[in-house]
Formats: C-alpha cells, structure tokens, sequence
C-alpha cells in the first residue's frame, strides 16, 4: 500500500517533486530535476534529498511530511469505498507507484489511475513551495 500509494518516488512522494523541478526556471533546480526523475520513477529519491537539497531545507520540509498523509488519506478512502482494489501481494519497493499499484490490486486498471492521479497531486502541491525556494535561491543568486 505504501509504495503503490504513498511513497510514489521514495520518502515524501518526490516523484512529483522532480517532476516539478525538471521543469523549473532556475537552472540549478532544473538539473537537479532531471537528473532526478528517472531515479524517483523506481522509488530512489537520495539524488532528491540531498541535491536540492530537502534534508535541512524548511521550505521544502512542510510538503515533504504533509503529502504523503494526503495520498494515505485519499488512497484509503479509495480502498476502503472500493473505488480500487485492495493491495492483494507484495511487489519490489522498486516498481514504480503507477506499475506497482497495477500488479499489487491483481491488474486493477483504477488502482493505476489512481497512483498516476497522486503523482499529480503530489506535483501541484509541490509547485508553490518550489516556486518560493527559487526565489530565495535567484536572491542568494543574486547577492552572490
């Protein structure tokens, strides 16, 4: 449930985070996004945490902790209404969420839709955060 869900692109559903950054204005955030991107799609987020960074970043730390509760809750609601199906055997940590989700639920074509609406999710709200930590990083940019 975790990794087809919740953690789609490691700890803190960073897949969106890295999505988000490939597409940034910032050249720094930028690279690290696409460096970013095809690691976070098998749940590897270390390129993540530690180049933009998000370890000991506060701007980032608030999305970080708060989105995966989000995609529990909604993931939950969904399971538990049975809008997808239950999490029926255990796949790799490494598959990716959307794969993940599709393989655990024995091929539930919702389960999938709802791993990729996630990543979504996980995206847009990590865009406002971002578009703030590139402000400060074009300001120390800038004084530098």
């Amino acid at each position: 449930f975790l990794d087809a869900y919740v953690y789609i692109g490691g700890a803190g559903a960073t897949l969106g985070l890295a999505l988000a950054m490939s597409v940034s204005k910032n050249a720094h955030i930028k690279s690290i996004g696409k460096l970013s991107v095809i690691p976070a799609v098998f749940n590897i987020n270390e390129p993540i945490m530690f180049g933009a960074p998000i370890v000991m970043n506060p701007l980032l730390f608030i999305p970080f902790v708060g989105i995966p509760v989000l995609n529990a809750c909604i993931a939950w609601f969904a399971t538990k209404f049975d809008l997808v199906g239950k999490i029926i055997t255990l796949v790799p940590w490494t598959t990716p969420g959307p794969i993940g989700a599709l393989l655990a639920t024995n091929f539930s074509v919702a389960a999938f839709i709802l791993s990729c609406g996630l990543v979504a999710v996980s995206f847009f709200l990590y865009i406002p955060f971002l578009r703030v930590y590139e402000k400060s990083l074009n300001e120390t940019e800038v004084a530098a």
